[in-house]
Formats: structure tokens, C-alpha cells, sequence
């Protein structure tokens, strides 16, 4: 795997994911996240690392941030006197990191593209900083390498992509991409997509393109695609930075039938409503997790 702390989305936090990997290598500590797909993403890189290490650790659910009143400062829990590190994955507290707690949250850096001279400013959400202090915790762990694939899967879950390019996004996605992590492909080469995410688009006619594409050429693939996806151009609630993602761009770990996008949209749209539920659904999809290496709804 590639350094991802050599990135251009990371290097500019690089001195303090590093405290973080030497603060959380100390152990025995309490990880602490909401019970949502956020802050279950950041949690499992590092639960998955400390576990490869072999470090003492005990992991704690809090409610969904979504339950949580947007006044309310005073969200990060107290353990007398246990270290904490606590995924912050909506920036909702104003805490410091102190001697017995260290919060992880996005945070906003410069960016810039290769063979680009201009300059970007981007969110850099705590899935990807958890996967980098991750990495440098067990850079290659049976838990934390199957887990490197979902690095990008938060910051595809942020606002970012809702309005205009996510310049962290693109980053991430063509830095895994070019790892070999995982794949990027049109729409019609994943085997299972959810088509619903876009609007207006027919699975009937999904399926049938899909069917002809093996034997187009380029030219003719971007033609018989752009053809497809004309009625959702004229629909509302998505942006056309993530239509364009999901059109052209799907991010595939090799090997399996679904695309990221996809994996995230399902767990979405199957999380519980209410805080007990959440929290029962949360550990145990995390357990599920931690022992395959794939994200998806357990069944136990």
C-alpha cells in the first residue's frame, strides 16, 4: 500500500495524524463513536488496527448524531480518567485534544492537482485520517489491509459532492484507485448497482445496455451511455458532480458484485431509526466487519 500520508490532502495534517497513532499505540483506551455509518467507518479502521497490534482497547457506541440536539457542545463521553479518541465525523464539538482525550473530526486543508498549479480547498473527512493513522499503526494487518478499500467511503458520504467537485473526493478515489485498491468503472460494468440512487434511470433498459457493452468500442460506449442517462438530466435531487460519479466513476473493490456507493446506500437506507435499535445495529455491523473484511448488514 502507498504512503497516504505523503498526499496532498494529508501531508498538510501529517504531524498530527502521527501524534494520534502515538497517543492511540500507548493504550488502553476507549474508542468512542456515534452509531451511525460515519462514525462506524472511522471506528473500524481503528478498532481493526488496534486488534492487528494487538493493543488493549474497549469500544463504545454513542446515539446518532441525528439524535443529537444541534446546541448540545458537551457530546464526548467521560470514562474517568481512560484515554479516549473520539470520532467526531460531524465536527459538532469544539473540544482540544487534551492528556485523556484526542478527537478525530474532518478537517478543511489546501489541496492541489497534479499537473494542476491551481490550488483547492477541501474537507478531509475522519474515515480517511482513521485509515491513515490506521495504516501507520499495522500498514500491512490482516484487519486493516481488507479494510483499506473503504477509505474514501466517508468523504463520498460528505456534503462535499451535494453542490460542487469534491476535490478530497477525486483524491482519495484516484489515489486507491492507483494503489490497486479498488477499480473505478462505468455503470454498466458493476455487476450489482443500485440504479435508484439516480433518478429516472430504467433498470430494464440498465440491464440491457449491459449486455451490449462488451462488445462496444469506446466511442460507442459513450455514446450509448450518455443516451441512457439522458432523462435523469432533466431530474431534481441529485448534483451533477455526484451524477457524474455515479454515471462514469463507481468505485469497485475487486471481486465483489457491488460498488462503494451502492454498499454505503444500502446500510443507509436499512440503519434503524431509534437510538436503542441503532446501537445494537451499529456494534454488530461492525463485528461483522472486523471479522470478514466486508461491509455489509449482519445477519447474526
Amino acid at each position: 500500500m502507498h504512503d497516504l500520508l505523503q498526499t496532498t490532502f494529508l501531508s498538510p495534517l501529517k504531524e498530527d495524524l502521527v501524534k494520534a497513532s502515538q497517543y492511540i499505540a500507548k493504550g488502553p483506551l476507549v474508542l468512542t463513536a456515534s452509531a451511525d455509518l460515519e462514525g462506524l467507518l472511522a471506528l473500524g479502521f481503528l478498532e481493526a488496527a488496534l486488534l492487528d497490534s494487538g493493543i488493549s482497547y474497549s469500544r463504545r457506541f454513542i446515539r446518532p448524531m441525528k439524535n443529537i440536539p444541534r446546541d448540545e457542545q458537551n457530546i464526548v463521553p467521560d470514562y474517568k480518567g481512560t484515554k479516549i479518541v473520539f470520532i467526531d465525523s460531524f465536527a459538532k464539538t469544539d473540544i482540544q485534544d487534551s492528556d485523556n482525550v484526542m478527537i478525530i473530526k474532518p478537517r478543511e486543508v489546501e489541496v492541489q492537482f497534479p499537473h494542476s498549479e491551481q490550488k483547492r480547498r477541501g474537507t478531509v473527512d475522519a474515515v480517511i485520517q482513521a485509515s491513515a493513522i490506521a495504516s501507520m499503526l499495522s500498514p500491512s494487518g490482516a484487519k486493516v489491509t481488507p479494510f483499506r478499500p473503504y477509505t474514501g467511503a466517508g468523504q463520498w458520504l460528505m456534503e462535499g459532492l451535494d453542490t460542487t467537485i469534491d476535490p478530497i473526493h477525486t483524491l482519495v478515489r484516484d489515489f486507491l484507485r492507483d494503489e490497486g485498491t479498488i477499480q473505478i468503472v462505468p455503470l454498466p460494468e458493476v455487476q450489482q448497482p443500485r440504479i435508484e440512487m439516480i433518478p429516472g434511470l430504467s433498470k430494464r433498459r440498465l440491464n440491457k445496455l449491459s449486455d451490449l457493452w462488451i462488445d462496444m468500442n469506446a466511442n460507442q460506449r459513450s455514446q450509448a451511455l450518455s443516451e441512457f442517462c439522458l432523462p435523469s438530466l432533466s431530474t431534481e435531487g441529485i448534483s451533477t458532480a455526484r451524477f457524474e460519479e455515479l454515471v462514469w466513476k463507481r468505485m469497485v473493490i475487486p471481486g465483489q458484485a457491488s460498488d462503494l456507493a451502492s454498499i454505503v446506500h444500502d446500510l443507509q437506507k436499512g440503519w434503524p431509526e431509534t437510538i436503542d435499535t441503532s446501537l445494537v445495529f451499529a456494534s454488530r455491523l461492525l463485528d461483522s466487519w472486523l471479522r470478514t473484511g466486508h461491509l455489509a448488514e449482519s445477519t447474526d
